[in-house]
């Protein structure tokens, strides 16, 4: 038997190992350029330490324009290795036989169908998780950084693509496929229906069972504060901010802490400015915080670029707005600072030798003074 299932399996399984060798050799190939990307942004000694803000050195590691960002998108297409061990191997093992009448001869041997059935499933089942093993595990460490990038292990093609989870899904997409292929009878049905079962299982397992496999747990913090729980992977379901009054006000991290955050504060200061206690005519000053990346394209910032654009447009708006409302003792301007040397941006700017990296030069030459700000 273990001779006739080679001899029947062959293509497959050779075929199986072509796909796991070049997804090897990509893995390889880019695996450890990445893992330089990430300790060359900042990012790892940045997630280090639990709680601390590591927005820029996460810019610069998955923004729109860094070197392995587009590799990200990726991931969830390793998805689809499971399924199809379920498709090209399980589903033609019995299917086949019958759809080709060579059941009659195989199962009236000396081999019964148990016997017949056991070893294939078994070999092919063996080779499923040897082969999902090894990819799983050059996964895992391929996908490291991003998944610490990430900061959420659960997110899709994460959680599914590492330790034994593709392991079970593949030998579950084999089971849904040799199931199929004993009821349909007919390939090709039983390919399609094995593909079409599969997924509609994992989405009904990603969007409907998972989010309740355990009791969730609501952590709340100041709109300017630090989320308590950076860094530590955890599965956020979602993330929402609310006022005083718990009214929902948006969703999202960089949009929310430099827009909205600029129109709340305006919004507050600006009716106190308004409604004044010591009956004096609406005056005051509001200056908003902007950056010089609201008006130059700097790479891998695009979401902060983007809020700071918006805070001068909404700036601009608000001069206007209350100075035709209230007269003009009301003005609001905002102030857009070049680059200042932090413990957040630090490892992106200088090396620990103290010079400039890449993006610290690029960013000099284009400042007038020629040196960073001092606080």
């Amino acid at each position: 038997m273990i001779w006739l299932t080679w001899r029947q399996h062959r293509l497959q399984l050779l075929y199986g190992a072509v796909v796991l060798a070049i997804l090897t050799v990509f893995l390889l190939s880019t695996g450890f350029g990445i893992s330089a990307a990430f300790r060359s942004s900042g990012l790892a000694q940045c997630l280090s330490v639990p709680g601390r803000d590591c927005g820029a050195a996460n810019d610069l590691f998955m923004g729109g324009g860094a070197r392995y960002s587009g590799l990200w998108f990726t991931i969830p297409l390793f998805l689809i290795v499971p399924a199809m061990v379920g498709v090209f191997w399980g589903a033609p093992l019995v299917a086949r036989e019958v759809e080709q009448g060579t059941h009659r001869l195989a199962w009236t041997q000396g081999v019964g169908r148990i016997r017949w059935a056991g070893t294939k499933l078994a070999a092919l089942a063996a080779a499923a998780l040897v082969g999902t093993a090894s990819l799983a595990w050059i996964l895992s460490w391929w996908s490291r950084p991003f998944v610490a990038a990430s900061d959420n292990r659960f997110s899709p093609g994460v959680f599914d693509l590492r330790g034994i989870v593709p392991i079970a899904y593949a030998l579950f997409a084999l089971a849904t496929g040799v199931a199929a292929g004993t009821l349909i009878r007919r390939t090709v049905p039983a390919m399609a229906a094995t593909l079409g079962f599969y997924a509609a299982v994992r989405l009904g397992v990603e969007l409907w069972l998972r989010p309740h496999l355990a009791s969730s747990s609501t952590v709340s913090y100041p709109f300017f504060g630090t989320n308590p729980r950076s860094g530590l992977g955890d599965w956020v379901l979602s993330t929402k901010t609310l006022d005083g009054a718990g009214h929902l006000l948006g969703n999202g991290k960089v949009l929310d802490l430099n827009l909205l955050g600029t129109v709340l504060a305006s919004q507050v200061f600006g009716e106190a400015m308004v409604r004044r206690t010591d009956g004096m005519a609406p005056h005051g000053s509001i200056v908003n915080i902007s950056s010089m990346s609201s008006t130059r394209v700097i790479t891998r910032v695009l979401g902060y670029s983007a809020a700071k654009a918006a805070v001068d447009n909404v700036t601009r708006w608000l001069a206007v707005e209350l100075a035709r409302a209230f007269g003009p003792g009301l003005r609001v301007n905002a102030l857009a600072p070049g680059f200042f040397v932090s413990e957040q941006n630090r490892n992106l700017l200088l090396q620990p030798d103290g010079s400039l990296t890449a993006r610290g030069q690029a960013i000099i030459e284009h400042t007038p003074a020629g040196c960073f700000g001092e606080a």
